[in-house]
């Protein structure tokens, strides 16, 4: 589809569906088996869906919130919301009812459509605080202590009896959408605070998928798994490109069933955080350590030989004969398996949302899946910059995408501790402002400038690299400044750390939150005899916190010395969305940390430094 084929992301839906009729346009696992929904059955179902939604009392300009896990359903909904002329709100389904309830009363949405009935509970039970809500729609069967509740399915069938054909009105309605218009809200996951609504127009969204047609290869024989939030920017505006271009999405069951979804749908495109790869990578070097000597030796061989050539690839090297016919051994008894376990057939993963470690993006390049570093914010709709295909350099976020403004402010920081400049950027993806906060939206601009709060550099070939957040920098008592970000990157696929948090804004030395890499500890601690019962006994061991503190003080060894962690504590589980350490796009949310682990955090800085690592297994309880 080329770009001129649509203004609006409700023209988007209608081109795609008339261009490319397919019967597999969406895919879906039910009783155990992925079915396809057809182009023509999608676009049916969202038209009588957003007939039904009108009689609900949604109208043009209303705001409908989504509350899913990904599933066609969403995606049915989000054009359907779009198609009435109303604006969606999407919520992301981790999220706890005071959250849920503080958004759709900012927003005052007019109806929520929602998936499950956990999430039904969450809405019982604040239903009565938010007069604008009028209906609630559920995608699984309604139960029937809730009478009031509308069940998907059956509205959308019900409607059909009424109106066998609402295609016609539907398309008609929905091509009257301007550029302009509001097409969804999103609140920001409010990783320092309380979430601020961003209000994307149709022109936003679509300037940013024109932007990045010409980089990726998008086409009707490609296969999208999706597993990233669809109520998070990046993932939606993956779906809405390779929708567009005809090809077919389908949705994972769980993260937890990500691999065995892999393996049924055969994905061409995936995006992803890093989090997820770094756990792919754990898995593999696990097995390979499990394996017999000589079959570790070939991995390591091959390895070396996928990452020399994927290099003279990436940096357009002349790729030697003898190169070449090694690769080709190497790939066919190394990478080539590596591949089948994310379905044998993927060319592109799209990764975003946080740092990428560059030895991780070499890897996974070395084994013939290449991965795509990008940089954006929900506020750009969201890509600002992009490796793509023929233009990669790894350890970067690469060139900033067509139509969109770069520059780069001022220095953030003194000449003692400068880390980088504030990136600031204009273009038609830009948003105009944050919903119903006219201030905030004045101090996120100036001069029609969108200020990222991001620092980073620009090499002389427009490459972009993030070298930190202008808001988490912190100032030790020292008057040192410190980014958290570049000592947490250090630790990114490091096989005895699963989750970091770096201490030290107004302290007189840099420390860290740990959660270890458990599976791999536990084996370090079974080699060399050390007893353990539980996590939590394993976390508060003196011999492992001696050999963390030594695999720390190694990873920043060549750091400056107010920069290296001098003291670490180790938690026994991991941060999470569920309860509330990180926020919905995997970030840590530092001041939930900081407060649940407080009594730890200031049990290390009571001792003098530098101390080795201090137990933090009885300070970190569950909210």
């Amino acid at each position: 589809m080329a770009a001129t084929d649509f203004a609006t992301l409700n023209e988007l839906f209608v081109a795609a569906v008339e261009k490319h009729a397919k019967p597999d346009a969406f895919l879906s696992k039910r009783e155990g088996v992925y079915r396809g929904l057809s182009s023509a059955q999608a676009f049916r179902r969202a038209a009588a869906l957003a007939l039904a939604l009108e009689g609900f009392g949604a109208g043009p300009g209303d705001r409908v919130a989504l509350l899913s896990e990904n599933r066609e359903e969403w995606a049915l909904a989000d054009y359907a919301v779009m198609g009435l002329g109303a604006v969606d709100v999407p919520l992301y389904p981790t999220l706890p009812p005071s959250d849920i309830e503080y958004i759709l009363r900012d927003s005052e949405s007019r109806g929520i459509i929602l998936s499950s009935a956990a999430q039904l509970q969450k809405i019982a039970g604040i239903a009565d605080r938010l007069p604008d809500l009028k209906f609630i729609v559920m995608m699984d069967s309604a139960p029937a202590d809730h009478p009031s509740v509308y069940f998907f399915e059956k509205t959308v069938e019900e409607q059909l009896r009424r109106a066998p054909s609402p295609e016609s009105d539907f398309r008609a309605r929905a091509l009257k959408a301007k550029p302009g218009d509001t097409a969804t809200i999103i609140y920001t996951s409010g990783t320092t605070g309380q979430p601020k609504g961003v209000a994307l127009s149709h022109a936003n969204i679509v300037s940013n998928i024109r932007a990045c047609e010409s980089l990726f290869d998008f086409n009707p024989a490609d296969r999208l798994l999706s597993f990233l939030p669809l109520s998070h920017i990046f993932e939606r505006m993956v779906e809405y490109f390779a929708f567009g271009h005809g090809a077919t999405l389908a949705y994972a069951e769980s993260l937890d069933t990500l691999s065995q979804n892999m393996l049924e749908v055969r994905p061409t495109i995936m995006a992803v955080v890093p989090r997820v790869l770094e756990k792919a990578h754990g898995k593999i070097l696990d097995a390979v350590r499990q394996g017999p000597p000589a079959r570790q030796k070939l991995f390591r061989w091959a390895l070396g030989v996928g990452k020399e050539y994927a290099l003279s690839r990436i940096e357009k090297r002349p790729v030697s004969p003898a190169l070449r016919l090694k690769h080709g051994v190497a790939d066919a008894l190394v990478a080539s398996k590596i591949r089948a376990r994310f379905g044998g057939k993927i060319k592109y993963l799209i990764s975003g949302s946080a740092p990428l470690a560059k030895e991780l993006a070499e890897f996974f390049h070395a084994v013939g899946l290449p991965v795509y570093e990008g940089y954006g914010l929900t506020e750009t709709s969201p890509v600002i910059a992009v490796n793509f295909p023929g233009s990669v350099k790894l350890g970067t976020v690469g060139p900033v995408v067509a139509g969109l403004e770069l520059k780069l402010g001022e220095e953030s920081v003194d000449e003692q501790g400068r880390v980088g400049r504030e990136i600031l950027v204009r273009g038609p993806s830009v948003f105009a402002g944050y919903y119903k906060l006219e201030a905030e939206t004045r101090q996120a601009f100036s001069d029609g400038w969108f200020h990222t709060g991001d620092l980073g550099t620009l090499s002389d070939d427009g490459f972009l690299t993030i070298t930190g957040r202008k808001k988490n920098l912190m100032k030790t008592s020292g008057g040192k400044y410190i980014s958290p970000e570049k000592i947490e990157s250090l630790f990114q696929g490091h096989p005895y750390v699963a989750q970091m948090m770096v201490l030290g804004d107004a302290r007189h030395f840099v420390a860290a939150l740990i959660v270890p890499d458990f599976g791999r500890l536990e084996d370090y601690a079974r080699q060399r005899a050390i007893p353990f019962q539980s996590r939590a006994e394993l976390a508060a061991c003196r011999e492992i916190h001696e050999f963390m503190q030594q695999q720390v003080e190694e990873a920043c060894a060549h750091l400056a010395q107010y920069e290296r962690i001098r003291q670490i504590a180790l938690l026994p589980r991991e941060f999470s969305v569920d309860s509330g350490e990180l926020s919905p796009t995997q970030k840590v949310r530092r001041f939930v940390v900081e407060e649940r682990c407080r009594e730890l955090i200031e049990e290390i800085y009571r001792r003098p430094a530098p101390q080795r690592a201090v137990a933090g297994s009885g300070n970190f309880t569950s909210p």
